[in-house]
């Protein structure tokens, strides 16, 4: 699928749904950005985002109406630690890349992305695995989804002109399009999770 096309289907899901996307992104972006700057934000960031991962692929998956808002708490209760240790290692990783150069960092960042999507399916998996995963299924994405980001530059820049206000109403939309962009990689009937959970 190309940019426009997954813009398109997250306009279509988000039809009907935009309000209570948008309450559930906002929850996990104030909470998280609230905590960062303490060390509580370390240990609530990762599940926090873990659960969000839960709550977007229910309304990307199914024909919810998007008030599972219990789902973003999904993180907290299957897969606390895991999700606490990939943040973490994920934050040490790409700033260590990123003193290479910017440019190292960001492709890194895109390789670990779909990481709180794969803990979502996946509670179980271990930390490592699970950014050892999200790097095997980006392997050829990456620019894809660099582009996808890329295609949202107006939408940014009027966002901008709004002094950021247009940013918490243009969440919803992205959040959503990644979702759809990881289900596409990930692949229906999910050959590279099964394959992986053999290892």
């Amino acid at each position: 699928m190309s940019s426009s096309e997954f813009r398109a289907l997250a306009r279509r899901q988000l039809k009907d749904r935009y309000w209570m996307v948008f309450v559930a992104v906002l929850i996990v972006t104030a909470v998280s950005g609230a905590s960062y700057p303490i060390i509580v934000g370390l240990i609530i960031v990762g599940p926090l985002t873990v659960g969000l991962s839960y709550y977007l692929l229910d309304v990307v998956q199914t024909n919810s109406k998007a008030d599972k808002f219990e789902l973003l708490l999904e993180g907290f209760k299957k897969s606390l630690v895991n999700s606490i240790v990939a943040n973490l290692l994920m934050m040490v990783f790409i700033f260590l890349w990123s003193l290479l150069f910017i440019i190292p960092g960001i492709i890194k960042a895109l390789a670990y992305s779909m990481t709180p999507y794969i803990i979502a399916e996946n509670p179980e998996i271990e930390a490592m695995e699970a950014i050892a995963k999200s790097e095997e299924m980006m392997k050829g994405h990456k620019l894809r989804l660099f582009s996808l980001y890329f295609s949202f530059i107006g939408w940014f820049i009027l966002s901008a002109l709004t002094f950021g206000v247009g940013l918490f109403f243009l969440l919803p939309y992205i959040q959503t399009t990644v979702a759809n962009f990881y289900v596409d990689i990930r692949g229906t009937k999910k050959e590279l999770m099964a394959d992986f959970s053999e290892k």
